[in-house]
C-alpha cells in the first residue's frame, strides 16, 4: 500500500488531535481532585510563591554578594597528578565568617567541612550517579589533600598539604588561582596530617 505525503500528513494531524483530546480529557478529569498536602518528600509538595517582601529580601540579599566570588576564601581539596587539577574543593569566603572558628587560640579561620566526610557523601554520589566513575576512587587519604586557613591578625593564608607537594609543585599555582590567594599574602606549610596514607589521629 502506498501513502501520498499529503496522506501521511492528514493522518499524523488525525493522530496528534486524538492524542490532544486524551491529554485535554485527563486534565479535566485531574483538575477537580485534591491537591496532595506536603508530605516532606518531593512527592506532592505544595509550591507556593514567595511573598513581595520575600523576595524584596531575597534580591536584596543576591545584590550584596555580587561580585564577591573573586574574595579570598578557606577550605579544602584534593589534586588530580593525573589531570593536574584540583576536585572536591569546598571553599567559603573570608568575609563570611565573623570570627575565628578554628585553632582559636590563634584566631585561625578554616571551612568545617572535613575530607573524610566529603569523600564519604562524594563517593556515594558518584557510585549512584555514575555507576562508579569518578575521582573519588578508593580511600580518601590516598589522594594528595590539603586545606586553607586563615589568620585575621596576621592577614596571612596557609596552604597546609602534605610532603606530596614537593612532588606536584605546580599544584601550588592551581590553589592560589582557585581559592582566589592571588592579591594575598600566603604559605605554603608541610604536615604529617596531610601526608599520602595519614589518615585522621
Amino acid at each position: 500500500m502506498t501513502v501520498t505525503e499529503e496522506e501521511l500528513q492528514r493522518i499524523v494531524a488525525r493522530a496528534v488531535k486524538l492524542a490532544l483530546g486524551e491529554i485535554k480529557g485527563i486534565d479535566e478529569q485531574t483538575k477537580d481532585e485534591p491537591k496532595p498536602e506536603n508530605t516532606g518528600s518531593t512527592t506532592g509538595t505544595a509550591f507556593t510563591e514567595l511573598s513581595p517582601d520575600e523576595l524584596d529580601e531575597a534580591m536584596r540579599l543576591m545584590q550584596s554578594n555580587r561580585g564577591k566570588d573573586q574574595e579570598p576564601q578557606v577550605g579544602i581539596f584534593w589534586y588530580s597528578p593525573q589531570r593536574n587539577d584540583l576536585f572536591g574543593i569546598r571553599s567559603h569566603r573570608v568575609s563570611d565568617y565573623v570570627k575565628p572558628n578554628a585553632r582559636s587560640e590563634f584566631g585561625t579561620i578554616s571551612c568545617s567541612e572535613m575530607h573524610e566526610d566529603v569523600w564519604k557523601k562524594e563517593f556515594h554520589r558518584q557510585k549512584y550517579k555514575n555507576g562508579g566513575i569518578g575521582p573519588f576512587t578508593g580511600a580518601y587519604e590516598m589522594v594528595p589533600r590539603g586545606r586553607i586557613f586563615y589568620n585575621p591578625n596576621t592577614k596571612v593564608f596557609t596552604i597546609a598539604v602534605g610532603s606530596w607537594i614537593e612532588q606536584y609543585p605546580q599544584a601550588v599555582s592551581l590553589i592560589v588561582e582557585e581559592f582566589n590567594l592571588g592579591g594575598t599574602t600566603y604559605e605554603v606549610k608541610t604536615a604529617h596530617h596531610w601526608d599520602i596514607g595519614q589518615k585522621w589521629n
